[in-house]
């Protein structure tokens, strides 16, 4: 019985070490080469799925869901890098521009929690007041406290769910704007283990209906060469006025971090710090003539703020 093991080992050491040989090649070849993609790319690391060899080897339903849950990190007609080519048991890996965001370490989530507040002990002890007393006018003294007090923990409720909305919003913009820096990649997808002969030829083969490789990857005249990416127009830097602005917010904006603000309007006049139920709110009040403004941040992001004039 220890041959045919013997054999079985001898075996699965000689597929795991053409695997590697196919990786191996395959990134020599392609890393940090430039391609133009055909297509729309979602910006996700789940990427395009492609199966080489079948009739329908497009996904077109997992594309439709993907680019309809996702902004496009890559356009038809784009010039990219390609990153990483990674050789898996039965797919190949053709990372784009970063390979797509969402991958370990990459923060996806937009959830930002809300709790309501609890009852304080003064509300509490007002209820309890209220059902062991039988006078009239101790009641009604009891009765207008204890609603003071439900308002205003409504109204907190009211304003820290505004905020926590708010928070959330900020996040999923940061996230759609790092899907969107974070480019993307194919997915070559076997039935069985990635052929352990795969070439570089049999990659291009499969993307070229999405891709356009350079000549001097595919053997090609120079003129079937990708096009050099048209040169990225960079937006001119607005100077300020000198004079000053009649709005003292100008400028302004929710999505800002903290120290954008803080470069806007100055150093705060005033700070404070509150927390509801793991909700951390940060706010600063800042100066502007005769204007104050004050602003809310959560995880240092600007999300809510406001003027008062004297």
């Amino acid at each position: 019985m220890k041959k045919p093991v013997a054999l079985l080992l001898l075996v699965f050491a000689t597929l795991s070490l053409q695997a590697q040989d196919a990786s191996t090649a395959l990134s020599q070849f392609f890393e940090g080469k430039q391609v133009v993609v055909k297509i729309d790319m979602p910006g996700t690391q789940q990427g395009i799925d492609i199966y080489p060899g079948k009739p329908n080897a497009f996904d077109a339903k997992a594309y439709g869901k993907r680019m309809k849950s996702f902004p496009a990190s890559l356009r038809s007609g784009d010039a990219v890098m390609i990153t990483t080519v990674k050789v898996k048991d039965k797919l190949i890996e053709f990372q784009l521009g970063g390979g797509g965001f969402g991958t370990f370490g990459d923060d996806t989530n937009t959830a930002v929690q809300f709790t309501p507040a609890p009852k304080s002990d003064r509300e509490k002890d007002l209820e309890n007041q209220l059902s062991n007393t039988d006078d009239s006018d101790q009641k009604s003294r009891i009765q207008r406290e204890l609603d003071y007090l439900r308002r205003q923990r409504e109204r907190d409720d009211q304003r820290n769910r505004a905020i926590a909305q708010q928070a959330a919003q900020v996040k999923k913009m940061q996230v759609d704007d790092s899907r969107m820096k974070g480019g993307s990649r194919f997915n070559l997808k076997y039935d069985g283990k990635v052929p352990p002969n795969v070439t570089p030829q049999d990659v291009i083969a499969a993307l070229s209906p999405y891709v356009s490789f350079p000549a001097q990857m595919t053997g090609g005249s120079p003129a079937d060469a990708v096009p050099p990416p048209a040169a990225t127009l960079q937006p001119a830097v607005m100077s300020q006025s000198t004079g000053a602005s009649s709005d003292p917010s100008h400028g302004l904006q929710k999505g800002m971090h903290q120290d954008q603000v803080r470069a806007l309007l100055g150093n705060p006049t005033n700070v404070t710090d509150t927390d509801h139920d793991g909700l951390h709110v940060h706010s600063e009040t800042y100066a502007q003539g005769s204007t104050l403004i004050h602003a809310e941040y959560v995880n240092g992001i600007l999300v809510r703020y406001s003027m008062d004039v004297h």
